[in-house]
């Protein structure tokens, strides 16, 4: 399975790059049959915005991000890395 079909469950998916970020919001973008046009005009976010940041081409600031995911019914959430150890 592609890693973007992987994405369109509701399964939690790692996000460790923009690339992977930006896939994640087309990927439920694309799911909701919503064009980058139509997110924009939900989020106040202009289409070359969020085509940038599909493409993982531009960082955004997270409150831009959060309206996107709350837009496509999503959240933002935090996790330990397997095997990893804890920063703090």
């Amino acid at each position: 399975m592609s890693y973007l079909g992987q994405m369109m469950n509701s399964a939690p998916h790692p996000v460790r790059s923009l690339r992977q970020a930006g896939a994640i919001l087309r990927a439920r973008r694309v799911a909701q049959k919503l064009s980058q046009k139509q997110l924009g005009e939900m989020t106040g976010t202009a289409q070359s915005t969020i085509s940038d940041i599909e493409n993982g081409v531009v960082s955004v600031s997270l409150d831009v991000y959060l309206r996107l995911l709350e837009a496509l019914g999503a959240e933002l959430s935090a996790t330990d890395r397997i095997g990893g150890r804890s920063q703090f």
